[in-house]
């Protein structure tokens, strides 16, 4: 048993070194700068490309709405990306590390018992 604890705790250090590389190697400034101006680029031009389509329907008044609610979405998708850019600041890191720290109590406890 102790030997299989020995061997979780190398793959659970393995797995830490691998998640402080994660974290320190964030994504490059200018790539999130470019996504968001070509987004707002495309979001400007949306309702002169749907005009003409909304004209021929006889709804033109329609091409705000549906361009705002095209809009909303993607730029909710932009930023849904950037906040996984560092999943570190979103995740429940400290009740993660207590279940492992509770975990690890228990297989302790365990070993003594026997």
């Amino acid at each position: 048993a102790l030997i299989e604890a020995d061997k979780s705790i190398i793959i659970l250090g393995e797995c830490t070194a691998v998640c402080e590389k994660i974290y320190k190697s964030p994504v490059p400034l200018v790539y999130t700068r470019h996504t968001a101006r070509f987004l707002s680029l495309w979001a400007l031009l949306l309702p002169a490309a749907l005009y003409a389509t909304f004209a021929d329907l006889g709804t033109v008044w329609a091409v705000l709405p549906a361009s705002s609610i095209l809009a909303f979405f993607l730029f909710g998708v932009d930023e849904l990306a950037m906040q996984l850019e560092e999943p570190f600041s979103i995740l429940p890191m400290q009740s993660f590390c207590d279940d492992v720290m509770q975990a690890t109590q228990i297989i302790v406890a365990n070993d003594e018992l026997e």
